[in-house]
């Protein structure tokens, strides 16, 4: 009798039990919050899509959320993504620091649009609450940098250095390389090429001052494919362009037998997969079929070309399967392919 009484009470306790628990058991917001930091950490967006959707649901001021769910839709819906930074820029009372975090998300998602100007807006106004925000200042030296502006690139370049001195020698390099584009504007030639040459003496020289110089010595072809190959050395995405501008040159100087002899000297210094895959091209199309061999072979052994994750092995295997095809269609294919996964994936 006491059993059948005892049964539905005890039930009836667990029950006030677990409902008096349960608010002490549901995640705080924070807790929440973090969850959804995690998830996008973990590279899990569902989740954090579904977890700040429910944030929002439950409190439509939690401004974190927001901008956090319109950092995430940025890819998908970047249209989406700027209203909902613009909705919350205009709330009361935010905190200066929420607001650099507001601004620098607008600023990404005008830039994801192409719309610099915006996006230069918005790094200014990051500016205005923190002067000193490095992050903010190396964007608004890139637009200027894009822009071609380089009074403004300059400028940002002088602060980036005043404030933070421990790029200095980083980026001196590309501080005198600005000076030297400054320079040119101002249609002042001996210091433009001071400064140019004297970016190319730092340690960490700025790439763009190589493709610079050879622009300058067009008439100078030695000078010209000098600065190119030093170009391509310290930039290997960039070598297939700066090997093509070079192509050009010898061949408007009618040294069509150079080119070839410009890949081997390459090839005998380090392994360079643009020189490789033309200089094989070279020998198929003179019918060299036993060079291209002996050539793809040499590498072989510095490059295991068996393991696909190796993107130089991959493209000694791709003009290995070059050389075995007698399909001239198949062999530029292959080709053109090789140069984009050099190109993509930075590799020399």
């Amino acid at each position: 009798m006491i059993s059948t009484y005892l049964f539905p009470a005890l039930i009836l306790l667990l029950i006030i039990f677990f409902i008096n628990r349960r608010p002490s058991q549901q995640p705080s917001d924070v807790e929440v919050y973090n969850q959804a930091l995690k998830a996008i950490i973990d590279n899990n967006e569902k989740k954090a899509f579904r977890i700040l959707k429910s944030i929002i649901q439950k409190d439509s001021n939690n401004t974190e959320a927001y901008l956090l769910l319109g950092n995430l839709l940025r890819d998908k819906d970047v249209k989406k993504a700027t209203k909902i930074h613009q909705t919350i820029i205009v709330r009361p009372k935010l905190s200066n620091d929420l607001k650099v975090q507001i601004h620098q998300a607008l600023g990404l998602d005008y830039l994801k649009q192409e719309k610099n100007s915006k996006a230069k807006h918005e790094f200014e106004e990051i500016i205005k609450i923190d002067s000193k925000n490095k992050w903010s200042l190396g964007m608004l030296k890139n637009i200027a940098t894009e822009n071609k502006s380089w009074k403004d690139a300059l400028g940002y370049e002088k602060k980036l250095i005043k404030y933070f001195p421990e790029i200095k020698e980083r980026d001196e390099s590309k501080l005198n390389y600005f000076i030297a584009m400054d320079y040119k504007d101002k249609k002042n030639e001996k210091n433009y090429l001071y400064y140019l040459k004297k970016s190319i003496k730092s340690n960490h020289v700025y790439n763009e001052s190589f493709l610079e110089l050879s622009s300058y010595y067009i008439n100078n072809s030695d000078k010209a494919m000098e600065y190119l190959i030093m170009y391509s050395k310290v930039n290997p995405s960039g070598s297939v362009n700066a090997f093509k501008k070079i192509e050009h040159i010898l061949f408007d100087e009618k040294k069509f037998n150079e080119v070839e002899n410009l890949y081997k000297n390459i090839l005998k210094e380090d392994f360079n997969s643009y020189a490789l895959n033309r200089l094989v091209d070279i020998y198929l199309e003179k019918s060299e079929r036993d060079e291209a061999i002996e050539l793809v072979e040499r590498f072989m052994p510095k490059f295991d070309y068996h393991l696909k994750s190796s993107n130089k092995s991959y493209v000694i295997r791709l003009n290995k399967i070059k050389i075995d095809s007698d399909n001239f269609e198949i062999r530029k294919a292959l080709s053109s392919f090789c140069n984009d996964i050099i190109e993509n994936a930075k590799i020399n």
